[in-house]
């Protein structure tokens, strides 16, 4: 009796060594796989709520579409609601609390207030912006149409329609900041001349006074570069006092969501979003992906594409992502084929568009 119990006990404990090799052998990623978090920063509140609202679809959409990946990924949102305090206090939380591995924000102001932290704490950073700072340090990048090729498309576009005197109004930003002094850089040597030059303050609901001062100089055009609700407010006392006066922007008229105001309007944007990504973005969400979704759609997909790529299935380290990221060359992305440059940021080209039928149509290149 006692050897048939010593029998049964040692297959047992031969069974129980099998079972834990096996389990140890068989399924590597069950003890290796973990989540790797990403954030997204954005104004899911306020006037641009609509790009918020498009980053969060778009970031959700790239994780949805990436299955059977070696790694698992989460997303997690917080609102900044376009306001640089609560950006930082989002950022704050994110890095500190919830501990992501990647984020993601919206504007110049933003980004430049995440890069600090970011670069500090080794967390890759996406901004959508157009200060190239914000691509300051090794972890820090940017994807959008940089500055210097919208500004290129732009003069190339002014001179084409023969629009030689340009009254230029713009907030005091920094991304808007760079795109200002772009312009007067690539207009030396050109017919083209800046006859008046206004700049404001976030807030302000009269221009009255700013166009009056414009309007001395008789520009051929007018150029805004604004945010909502102060892009709204221009363009509807401008139009009181001046309705025939040709206006146009560098992004601005996607910075609504009321695109009726600049119906037959034409003006320069980052580059376009891919018809694919559209119909897919579409399908999801019912709504054309707003200025910035398919931005994002490319900086999650990076993301994860970079991890990937990382050899082995150990969890890699943000500088392994970021070394394989900075090896990115004519990726498919949502906004086309993109290339990273040795400044960590995403180059794509400008477009013209053009408001018809209350939606943007791209007209040239």
């Amino acid at each position: 009796m006692n050897q048939t119990k010593t029998i049964i006990l040692s297959i047992c404990g031969v069974a129980i060594v099998f079972a834990l090799a096996w389990g140890l052998m068989g399924s590597p990623r069950a003890t290796t796989a973990a989540t790797i978090k990403i954030g997204v920063i954005a104004p899911l509140t306020g006037n641009i709520a609509f790009m918020g609202e498009g980053m969060k679809h778009a970031a959700r959409l790239a994780i949805a579409e990436h299955k059977g990946t070696k790694h698992n990924y989460e997303l997690l949102v917080e609102d900044d609601g376009y306001d640089t305090k609560r950006t930082l206090s989002a950022a704050q939380k994110l890095i500190g609390v919830d501990n992501v591995r990647a984020l993601a924000s919206l504007t110049s102001p933003a980004g430049n207030v995440v890069s600090p932290l970011a670069e500090k704490h080794k967390v890759i950073h996406f901004g959508i912006a157009s200060d190239p700072h914000v691509a300051d340090g090794r972890h820090n990048f940017i994807h959008l149409t940089p500055p210097s090729e919208e500004v290129r498309v732009f003069v190339q576009e002014l001179q084409k329609r023969k629009l030689h005197r340009v009254a230029l109004v713009y907030q005091v930003n920094q991304g808007i900041t760079v795109e200002v002094t772009e312009f007067d850089k690539q207009i030396k040597g050109t017919p083209i001349q800046k006859v008046a030059d206004e700049s404001y303050l976030a807030g302000v609901t009269d221009f009255k006074t700013i166009i009056a001062k414009m309007a001395v100089a008789r520009p051929d055009v007018y150029v805004v570069l604004a945010f909502s609700p102060e892009l709204e407010i221009f363009t509807k006392q401008l139009r009181a006092l001046h309705p025939d006066t040709p206006l146009t922007s560098i992004e601005s008229f996607e910075n609504t969501p009321d695109f009726s105001l600049f119906e037959g309007h034409w003006y320069v944007n980052a580059a376009d979003t891919t018809k694919e990504f559209s119909a897919r973005y579409e399908q999801a969400y019912g709504a054309h992906p707003p200025f910035g979704a398919a931005n994002t759609y490319d900086i999650v997909s990076m993301i994860i594409k970079s991890a990937e790529e990382v050899l082995g299935d150990n969890v890699p380290t943000n500088d392994q992502i970021v070394a394989e990221m900075m090896k990115i060359k004519a990726y498919p992305g949502a906004v086309g084929a993109l290339t990273m440059d040795k400044k960590g940021i995403v180059r794509s080209p400008a477009v013209v568009r053009e408001i018809r039928n209350s939606k943007p149509v791209t007209i040239g290149n």
